[in-house]
């Protein structure tokens, strides 16, 4: 099996760019909301949101390493679900591990996850073909 290289990188553009188009929905909303909300309430979206429209400047470091691994499970038949997400937990974790941020493990497996949902819908992939 070959990697499919445009249907990669689609994926993967999208698993980067969606996260920021999150957060600025959830920007927007806390522009719409924020005088009628509990303080508190606004601060957590507030920041959720900023966090959200600003992933892709970390996601896509995480995203360049991981590009050739998901094209190598995928030529081997193993880009699965709990590959993918393991690629990103470790990934992630690596990166959040060099930048002291602790998540950044579970926001790799998102993110990865994302990757696979995306490349799923463009190009299902069968199983591997046994020599049988």
């Amino acid at each position: 099996m070959t990697t499919p290289w445009r249907d990669l990188l689609t994926a993967a553009a999208a698993a980067v760019l969606l996260p920021s188009a999150l957060g600025i929905l959830c920007l927007g909303v806390f522009r719409l909301v924020q005088t009628t909300v509990p303080p508190g309430f606004g601060i957590v979206l507030w920041t959720v949101g900023t966090a959200l429209m600003l992933s892709p400047l970390l996601s896509l470091a995480g995203m360049i390493l991981t590009l050739p691994v998901a094209s190598l499970l995928i030529r081997l038949g193993w880009f699965g679900w709990l590959p993918a997400a393991v690629t990103g937990l470790v990934i992630g974790g690596t990166i959040g591990a060099m930048m002291g941020f602790p998540p950044g493990g579970l926001a790799g497996a998102a993110i990865v996850l994302i990757l696979r949902a995306t490349l799923g819908l463009l190009r299902p992939m069968s199983p591997p073909k046994t020599g049988a």
